[in-house]
């Protein structure tokens, strides 16, 4: 049996349930991917004192990013928010965290910026989630444009404009990095491993027997319910297609390499 990946419906059960019966706030799960997604861009940085330039969208992906600016600024890091859309386009869970970013010192900035020529830079794509679907919008095709044209690029939960559930990309760049939210979508690991990057996989306190008892995945030998590395390692894997397994330095995110 081969490590299985959740479809675009399956995660919108798994926030259903994370809001609606556990009780868990969105705002507290965006913390968490943020947090995960700062420690993990300062560990990908080519410098440890880097500049970090954050693409957010209008929705929960942008809000995760937001949150991973505001946690780098924290830290000491050059840091700027770029709003494609437009600060007045971000719905109120991510507009509240813009406003917390603001009042720590992190510039925001209406738009894209032009393509980076500093070394040390980092881009942090989070633009649009597990949720897109293909349609025709200049706004997210100039994004599109301006990630092809940068190197050093990690993507928060999909890269922007990859199906979460088919793996088609619409946006056809190449992130170093992947950092997926809660449990693997089923388009990262069937999608071309160029427009992926190296996965990692970040908890934001989803208990792992939602997948099991809920949406039916299944996976042997037994597994322990306390850290997503125990989970990951409990999968019996595809001899054709192994999975490593490796901590970060700086927080509970779990590399998954090809």
């Amino acid at each position: 049996m081969g490590l299985p990946g959740l479809t675009s419906s399956q995660m919108i059960e798994v926030d259903r349930i994370m809001m609606d019966e556990l009780e868990v706030p969105v705002d507290l799960m965006m913390e968490h991917a943020g947090s995960n997604l700062a420690r993990l861009c300062v560990t990908l940085s080519p410098t440890r004192d880097g500049v970090f330039r954050v693409i957010a969208g209008s929705g929960n992906n942008g809000g995760g990013g937001i949150v991973a600016a505001r946690r780098l600024m924290s830290w000491g890091h050059d840091v700027i928010i770029y709003l494609p859309r437009g600060k007045e386009s971000l719905r109120s869970v991510p507009l509240e965290q813009l406003r917390r970013a603001e009042r720590v010192g992190v510039k925001i900035v209406n738009g894209l910026p032009e393509a980076s020529t500093e070394q040390q830079c980092l881009v942090i794509d989070a633009y649009l989630g597990y949720g897109y679907h293909k349609q025709n919008d200049s706004i997210s095709e100039a994004v599109f444009s301006y990630l092809r044209s940068e190197s050093k690029i990690v993507s928060l939960d999909v890269p922007s404009g990859l199906d979460s559930t088919t793996g088609a990309s619409h946006s056809l760049f190449n992130p170093i990095a992947t950092m997926t939210i809660a449990f693997m979508k089923s388009g990262l690991l069937i999608g071309p491993k160029n427009l992926i990057g190296t996965l990692f996989i970040a908890d934001i306190g989803v208990p792992m027997d939602i997948y099991e008892s809920r949406l039916n995945l299944s996976w042997k030998p037994p597994y322990s319910l306390f850290s997503l590395n125990s989970l990951y390692l409990a999968f019996s894997q595809d001899p054709l297609q192994q999975v490593k397994l490796s901590k970060t330095d700086n927080g509970p995110t779990w590399s998954v390499s090809f």
